[in-house]
């Protein structure tokens, strides 16, 4: 976050704008980038094309299993990462593009998935009684004449849901047939651990050994991940005209209280920001941002954002199970 804007937002409706779009790094991002270059072909210069790693001996492109807890912010991480990626561009169909991005909705079937894709790709003509197997054929289709060279699939675990209808070898089948696509497609699914379970019930676990892992970890305390949102959190608040009392260490109680869950703790923050802004405060008080958190945990006799020293407030919450 080191360019915050190249205008600086006066008024409440500016600032509040600024802040929805505000995308806190948490140290991570590097880390992700690592992993693609796994996934894709270097020039001679060693930067990362959006060419799919292709295996002329199996004819197999690589996929990337993205693993995180529910609400730890693994979409705004995934979009961002798009957003900024040098080769890859999310596809449109009114403007092109080689990364198609879809989100699962919780009840699409291995089928509605395949309808997805191919709507997205400008596909229309879906007849109702198409059987799934040939709705994936049209699709793994679809990404050689639109140009897909990516597919990010979030919420994944979607798909591997149980019920009438649900077919879990078949969709397991269906992500290793997009990597054995004659078009060489990359795959990224994003989703919560479960995603991992569902496809190593595959016996053979042939579709998992396809797949590298990322996970997002929890924001542990003293970390660089929690000294990164620290400064995240001071400095967007500074920029938009608040006050943050280093001495209130307001960012690790954030953490604390969302145990250290990135999007719930970005969230947090945002949420306690926008109240002063909203409220036309200078600056952001314990007090504050108790009211804050209660909004969502009520009932509780103590919280992170208790007015006493954070040292004492975190040992007096510990010795009484908070967290665990």
């Amino acid at each position: 976050m080191k360019n915050m804007t190249a205008s600086t937002p006066v008024t409440i409706s500016e600032k509040l704008k600024w802040l929805k779009h505000r995308y806190w790094k948490f140290g991570d991002e590097e880390n992700f980038d690592d992993y693609l270059m796994d996934l894709f072909e270097v020039d001679d210069e060693g930067h990362r094309t959006a060419e799919p790693r292709f295996d002329p001996l199996t004819r197999e492109t690589k996929g990337l299993m993205f693993l995180g807890a529910s609400d730890n912010g693994k979409t705004a991480f995934l979009m961002r990462a798009l957003r900024v990626d040098p080769v890859l561009r999310e596809f449109n169909i009114d403007q092109g593009g080689n990364t198609l991005y879809i989100t699962v909705p919780p009840e699409a079937s291995i089928k509605n998935l395949a309808e997805i894709i191919l709507k997205k790709t400008g596909y229309t003509k879906v007849h109702a009684k198409l059987r799934a197997a040939d709705a994936w054929e049209l699709a793994r289709h679809r990404f050689g004449v639109v140009g897909i060279k990516a597919l990010v699939i979030d919420e994944c675990h979607h798909i591997f849901r149980p019920g009438a209808g649900r077919d879990i070898p078949a969709a397991i089948q269906a992500l290793k047939h997009i990597m054995q696509s004659e078009h060489r497609v990359a795959l990224i699914i994003a989703g919560v651990p479960s995603l991992k379970d569902a496809i190593l019930s595959e016996v053979s676990g042939e579709t998992a050994r396809r797949f590298i892992e990322f996970s997002m970890a929890r924001i542990r305390p003293g970390s660089r991940g929690a000294a990164t949102f620290g400064r995240n959190f001071v400095k967007s608040a500074n920029f938009l005209g608040l006050q943050v009392a280093e001495e209130d260490a307001l960012p690790d109680r954030i953490l604390f209280a969302e145990h250290g869950q990135v999007g719930a703790s970005v969230g947090l923050g945002k949420e306690i920001l926008r109240a002063a802004i909203s409220r036309r405060r200078d600056a952001i008080t314990l007090d504050a941002a108790e009211r804050v958190y209660r909004k969502s945990n009520a009932g509780l006799d103590m919280t992170p954002f208790d007015s006493a020293e954070w040292d004492v407030v975190k040992s007096e919450l510990t010795s009484i199970g908070w967290g665990q």
